[in-house]
């Protein structure tokens, strides 16, 4: 199973859950983008982040 990876900032974040893949394409949309963004500069060293009980978490 592939993880889907974003830009955010400066560096790729792959994200184990908290988004929702489109038919048919490669897009997804990120489930509270502000809220992951403000974790990502929380936990800057981090490279990947779940969404667990409405918070982003890192994982890696």
């Amino acid at each position: 199973m592939s993880f889907p990876t974003i830009d955010l900032k400066d560096k790729k974040v792959i994200l184990l859950s908290g988004f929702l893949k489109h038919q048919g394409s490669a897009a997804v949309t990120v489930v509270a983008k502000d809220k992951l963004e403000a974790a990502a500069t929380r936990y800057n060293d981090a490279i990947a982040f779940g969404f667990v009980s409405g918070k982003w978490r890192p994982a890696a």
